[in-house]
């Protein structure tokens, strides 16, 4: 809009200002305002920019966009999150890798879970077998096994939020194991003691949405994990672990899982 040829009080409700007793930009950071005294969501001083919704949160609180309207970076206030590209991806996303690596009978045990290697030496020796039940197993003692215990820990350093998890396996025989998934967090004590790295009051976070039978070394299966409980607080152990109905078939698994700071 041009203010040629218009009044200031056919105007002045769309001039922005700020209420400074007409000293301008200074140290301190205020609202930017129309002309009747309205709060915009940006404040300035004269070393910072600042955008708060003065009303609601919304999932476009700030936005860039490209010259075809595209968005490039969005923060969204409502979810508190950060996006960036035009899939809109959150910007700090992350990847953590779970898996192991065939070996003669791998898992041992049929109709038990196991847990997958969360570090280093992919391998199945040492299993760590982790319960018969619908899920893993809520808690785990280390005893004297300490050594086959932690290489299948994660521990979370961060408040993290889990996006998606994925799967793939493949079987050395085409003998119908049937297998499943899941990914659990725990609490872990800490303590350099009797039960240092014992674990409880563990959580089902992601599961699988359905069995999947091994027909063969042939093909190699993949699965989406339903993530049931997204949010795990900095400090908890993660664990993912894969069970099947049989021992026929030896498994090599890789999982990803894909989660955000928060």
């Amino acid at each position: 809009m041009s203010l040629t040829g218009k009044t200031k009080a056919s105007t002045y409700k769309d001039l922005l200002q700020m209420n400074n007793s007409n000293s301008g930009i200074d140290t301190t950071t205020r609202n930017i305002v129309d002309g009747e005294g309205t709060a915009s969501a940006i404040s300035i001083s004269d070393d910072q920019v600042g955008i708060t919704p003065q009303n609601d949160d919304t999932t476009t609180a700030f936005t860039v966009s490209d010259s075809d309207n595209n968005y490039l970076l969005v923060v969204d206030s409502t979810n508190d999150l950060v996006k960036a590209g035009i899939g809109r991806h959150i910007v700090n996303t992350n990847i953590k890798e779970f898996a192991i690596d065939y070996q003669e009978a791998s898992p041992d045990t049929a109709d038990t879970w196991h847990a997958l290697v969360s570090t280093f030496n992919h391998s199945d020796i040492n299993e760590l077998e982790m319960g018969t039940g619908s899920t893993p197993a809520t808690t785990l003692t280390i005893a004297n096994t300490a050594y086959i215990m932690v290489k299948h820990y994660w521990y979370v350093p961060f408040n993290i939020s889990i996006d998606s998890c994925n799967v793939w396996f493949g079987a050395d025989m085409g003998l119908g194991d049937v297998v499943k998934f899941s990914v659990m967090s725990y609490t872990v004590d800490t303590a350099n003691g009797s039960t240092g790295g014992d674990l409880s009051s563990g959580v089902e976070n992601c599961v699988s949405p359905s069995t999947i039978t091994g027909a063969g070394r042939e093909q190699a299966y993949y699965q989406a994990l339903t993530v049931s409980t997204a949010d795990v607080d900095a400090g908890k152990v993660i664990m993912a672990c894969v069970a099947q109905d049989g021992t026929n078939a030896d498994l090599t698994v890789n999982m990803q899982l894909v989660y955000h700071l928060r």
